[in-house]
Parts: C-alpha cells; sequence; structure tokens
C-alpha cells in the first residue's frame, strides 16, 4: 500500500500514518521510502481504538486543502490523488468525491459507483454510495465539525456518516477505478452489529427528509444485510416507492421501478428476477 500512494503523479501531499495501537513494525515499514517519500508522520494510538476514532485522529492531523484516506490492504493507482484533486478544484460546487474500485482478493471485479448527487442519493436506501477507501473531500468539512465519525460503532461508521453528511453536502463520484479494493473473507458482511447500524443510519438519514416509517427502516436494513425482500415488507417498501414519486424523495435504487410496476409480491419477483434478488417466496 505504502508503495503505491508514494509513486502518486501528485505533488506535493502529505502523508499520516496512524498505528491503532498494532503490533506491525511501523518504523520498519516506512524506512526505506524517508529519504524520498517527503512528508510522513505517524501517529502512534497507545492502544486500539478502533477505526472510527484512528480516523478521526488522523484527519485533524491533516493540515492540506484536501483530504484523501486509504486502508493500509488497498492500493492507490498512480493517478488516484491527481485526478480527485482535478475534479474538485474543477467542480468548487462539489464538497465530496469518490470512485469506482478494482476488487482483488477473496473475489474479483470491477465496481463502480452512482456519479451525481441527485443518484447518490437515490441509491442510499439500498446500499453504500461509496467506496471508502476512495474518498477525498474538502477540509473545510472537517473544520465546520461536519465530517466527523461515530466512534462509538464497531462497524459501517462510513454509512452512518453518509446518512448524516448526504442530504447537506454536494458529492459525486468518478466513472473510473483510482483504488484497487482488497476482499477479505472476513470483511464484516456477517458482523453483529451490522444490522443495528444500519437501522441507525437509515432513520438518521430519513428523519432529514421528514419521514419516520419504523417498518420502512427495518425493511431497508433487512434487505442491505441479507439482499433479501421479505413478503411482509413488499407492502411498506411500495408505499414509500409511490411516497418518493409523490413527495420528491430519495428513491429505492435499482429496485424502485420495480415496486412502482409490481401489482402484487409475486410480479415484483418476476420483474427483479434478472437481477439476481432474493425473495421470500412462499
Amino acid at each position: 500500500m505504502l508503495h503505491s500512494i508514494l509513486e502518486q503523479r501528485y505533488r506535493p501531499f502529505e502523508l499520516i500514518l496512524v498505528d491503532d495501537g498494532s503490533t506491525d513494525d511501523i518504523d520498519g515499514a516506512i524506512k526505506p521510502y524517508q529519504d524520498s517519500s517527503g512528508d510522513i508522520k505517524v501517529i502512534r494510538l497507545a492502544r486500539n481504538m478502533g477505526l472510527a476514532a484512528a480516523l478521526n485522529i488522523g484527519m485533524k492531523a491533516a493540515s492540506g486543502e484536501f483530504i484523501a484516506r486509504m486502508d493500509a490492504d488497498d492500493y492507490m493507482y498512480e493517478w488516484r490523488l491527481r485526478d480527485q484533486v482535478l475534479f474538485l478544484v474543477e467542480h468548487p460546487e462539489c464538497d465530496l468525491v469518490g470512485s469506482g474500485a478494482d476488487v482483488f482478493g477473496a473475489t474479483t471485479d470491477t465496481w463502480r459507483s452512482p456519479l451525481s448527487q441527485s443518484d447518490i442519493l437515490n441509491t442510499f436506501l439500498v446500499g453504500n454510495p461509496f467506496v471508502h477507501p476512495t474518498i477525498m473531500f474538502r477540509r473545510r468539512i472537517l473544520l465546520e465539525e461536519r465530517f466527523i465519525y461515530n466512534e462509538h460503532l464497531s462497524t459501517e461508521e462510513d454509512y452512518e456518516l453518509w446518512s448524516r453528511l448526504l442530504p447537506r453536502l454536494n458529492c459525486a463520484n468518478l466513472d473510473k477505478s483510482l483504488i484497487r479494493y482488497r476482499i477479505h473473507s472476513s470483511n464484516n458482511q456477517r458482523h453483529p452489529a451490522k444490522l443495528r447500524i444500519k437501522e441507525l443510519a437509515l432513520r438518521q438519514f430519513l428523519a432529514q427528509i421528514g419521514c419516520d416509517e419504523p417498518q420502512l427502516v427495518s425493511a431497508l436494513a433487512e434487505y442491505q444485510c441479507s439482499g433479501f425482500v421479505r413478503h411482509e415488507h413488499y407492502p411498506v417498501l411500495r408505499q414509500y416507492a409511490h411516497d418518493a414519486e409523490a413527495r420528491n424523495w430519495p428513491r429505492l435504487g435499482f429496485l424502485h421501478q420495480a415496486f412502482l410496476k409490481a401489482k402484487s409480491y409475486q410480479h415484483l419477483y418476476e420483474l427483479t428476477s434478472r437481477k439476481g434478488l432474493q425473495f421470500g417466496l412462499r
């Protein structure tokens, strides 16, 4: 990971490494790069504080106009920083930009995220609209105390943050891969807190548009965690789809049109079966 950052075409930049109480030899890892790397700053935490806390600490130490984050086991393409800085300079109305990713590890794939602000909002209810390690944002958002991860969360810290920020920021994704994103067999897909935190994030997001429907929150969170639409959730999601049309609320991503067209749960299954969705048919 480190060499992919130091080979970036964009210069100058500061590199902040946060050692979250690990037993890794950080000094040994950076020693080969110290003479030619420019500005490397290592922040050592006395104990493991978790990803959200480490991210907050690292971001607060940054001094540049733009802040990009990265995970220790992913890789940047050499044009990553250049392309995102250029986009933010050319689009002063945009507060945050992410991108797609080339996936490797336990599986291989190419991911693309929704590009425009409207598409990002229309994706949020059914999935995460950003690949977390691809984001770059303006430091002023941090100074305004808006870009702060919830340190009480053990997973989904990014999705919870987007639930608070998206209705208040202008965001985008680039239609290209800027990183290679590693998938582990142990990625947080089955974390026991995942459903609860998804519900928290969805509740916060929906509250900002004036929607308070506990059954809708439960239906959306379960769908996101399982890819499964239960029979009893069909009328709740269908009603939201029609309400969203009438009130100009965020849509249900690629499911939205199917919920508008479906005349029954079975019909919904027929409309969406080619997309590989799962339904609790009885």
